[in-house]
């Protein structure tokens, strides 16, 4: 008997061994010069009845054409690709516990109310995943415990999404624990896979939540790689078979009966149950496995609803105790502004200010309206103002939960970076300088004038904000910036250098005035802006004084 030659493809797909998530899948397509190659070697092969010439053959030998192979076709390549997060204890890390505190998340399972979630502390005790309330209760008397709500869930799911829109455009909810995330279309705009799954994990660790990522080129696949908490990425179709063989069958997303009847039958594992035929697979288990294979598989398309972001930014969250001291919302106001920078850079716009709330128990709630001279999205920016205001405020009544709203939006004033010093630290704005005076001194603290249609002095002018300038009118009068709130009667002799104005207005009010206004000096040469009454008085007044 002949041996057995090993496959050489196989060979070569053994080899293959998937990539870790901060590796570059391996180019498996086919050169251009080894299909060149392989087609000359090909058409050089010459048919037998090209070496029988010979001179007595009086009519000409018929010659088959050469045979050329076609180049093999390269696999097929994944138009998108799919970065699962699992979020185990999203409820949880939304409360922002204590972890050496035993606190628990607990749901009504078949009957019996069970630990889905819980903290370190409650961990080391002895509390585990599925344990019985009342078994969690003998370990820990002073366990706190959380009742799983169901809307809360699928609301922090919502927020979560929103802010992941910040690296990709395309986003998908599918409760009540995984978010979908399509990153083929970002890979350029952050520079490679690496790098945009290394500041996912970073964002979201500084949100404070715990997640578990799972890449592949189909949304069931990465779901499952996120539940297996397997640093592995699978980025191409072809992949999939070898890559998920391994993984037992209760990682898959089918119902309790249908993986118990694998595990009957003896299928243990994804690489055994793919060996059975879908006819097979439909008699014993029905076409609804057979279905999800194939979309695990990437034989079919599964339907992905993409995430609309809201029409404004809202959030609320609620503290596990009351707190008496803005200082101990440092982490809580972190939070909420760094899904706010989020929400505005998937928008691609800034926010002009915004409205949070201290909520109390037994107290009217404490609202900030905080404003920005400059639309920003800079995370750093909008907390560190927060942060400035709420040192100045103090609390009326112990705080039991936040909420902020956000619905003024406009264009972000961008500077463009400097291409030849990039270590430089680029210099703060005049808006966000301004910004941090009003924070810390006081909204009224600080401000700017402005002109007012009306020709009398003393209502020309107002106080607005330092974002609300408003263009003055081209050819006013010389006005003093010095004007004296009463005015008063020249004691000293005054020339007049200047023609007369005469102001004759306000005769629908209590403040009707008829004078003539000139400039004049006085032996000094200071310069006062001075009038006379159109009744008749003899007496100077002066009403301003020039610089």
């Amino acid at each position: 008997m002949k041996p057995k030659t090993p496959d050489t493809r196989q060979a070569k797909i053994k080899q293959q061994q998937d990539l870790p998530l901060n590796s570059k899948p391996l180019n498996s397509t086919l050169t251009k010069a080894s299909l060149s190659g392989e087609n000359q070697s090909s058409v050089n092969k010459a048919s037998p009845n090209e070496s029988n010439d010979s001179p007595s053959n009086t009519r000409p030998s018929k010659t088959k054409p050469p045979k050329v192979s076609p180049p093999k076709a390269s696999p097929p390549k994944a138009k998108q690709l799919w970065a699962s997060l699992y979020l185990p204890s999203l409820q949880l890390d939304s409360i922002n516990p204590d972890q050496d505190t035993p606190i628990a998340i607990t749901a009504r399972i078949k009957n019996r109310q069970q630990v889905i979630s819980c903290t370190k502390g409650a961990i080391d005790i002895g509390i585990t995943y599925s344990m019985a309330l009342n078994g969690a209760y003998a370990l820990c008397p002073a366990l706190t415990v959380i009742e799983y709500d169901q809307e809360y869930q699928t609301t922090l799911l919502r927020q979560v999404g929103e802010w992941a829109m910040q690296f990709s455009s395309i986003v998908s909810l599918h409760p009540p624990d995984h978010l979908l995330i399509e990153i083929a279309g970002s890979k350029r705009l952050f520079e490679g896979f690496e790098t945009l799954t290394s500041l996912i994990e970073q964002e979201l660790t500084k949100l404070g939540f715990t997640a578990q990522m799972g890449i592949a080129p189909t949304p069931l696949a990465a779901n499952l790689l996120a539940r297996a908490n397997s640093r592995i990425g699978i980025t191409r179709l072809e992949r999939l078979p070898v890559g998920l063989k391994e993984f037992s069958v209760s990682l898959l997303d089918l119902d309790e009966q249908t993986i118990e009847g694998l595990r009957k039958s003896g299928i243990h594992f994804i690489g055994g149950l793919l060996n059975v035929s879908p006819a097979s697979l439909t008699r014993r288990f029905g076409p609804a496995c057979v279905k999800y294979l194939d979309c695990l598989m990437g034989k079919h398309p599964y339907p992905v609803k993409p995430l609309r972001s809201s029409e404004f930014f809202e959030r609320s969250l609620d503290l596990p105790i009351e707190v008496h001291d803005t200082n101990a919302l440092q982490f809580a106001t972190l939070r909420m502004t760094n899904e706010l920078s989020a929400f505005l850079i998937a928008r691609d716009a800034g926010v002009n200010g915004y409205l949070f709330t201290l909520r109390h128990e037994r107290h009217a709630n404490t609202t900030l309206q905080l404003r920005f001279l400059q639309a920003t999205s800079q995370p750093k920016h909008l907390h560190q103002v927060l942060t400035e205001r709420l040192a100045q405020t103090t609390l009326p009544a112990p705080v039991s939960g936040l909420a902020m709203v956000a619905k003024e939006f406009s264009e972000i004033e961008r500077n463009a970076a400097d291409f030849f010093h990039k270590s430089q630290r680029q210099q703060k704005s005049l808006g966000e300088v301004i910004d941090k005076i009003c924070s810390r001194l006081g909204a009224d603290s600080l401000h700017a004038l402005s002109t007012v249609d009306d020709h009398r002095p003393e209502k020309a002018w107002k106080k607005t904000f330092p974002d609300c300038f408003e263009h003055s009118i081209d050819h006013w009068p010389q006005r003093p910036l010095w004007m004296l709130d009463t005015p008063k009667i020249a004691k000293h002799p005054l020339q007049r250098i200047s023609d007369i104005e005469r102001i004759e207005t306000g005769w629908w009010d209590d403040t009707d005035v008829r004078r003539d206004y000139f400039i004049a000096q006085d032996k000094n040469s200071t310069r006062y802006w001075v009038f006379k009454e159109r009744d008749g008085s003899e007496h100077i007044y002066i009403h301003g004084l020039f610089a």
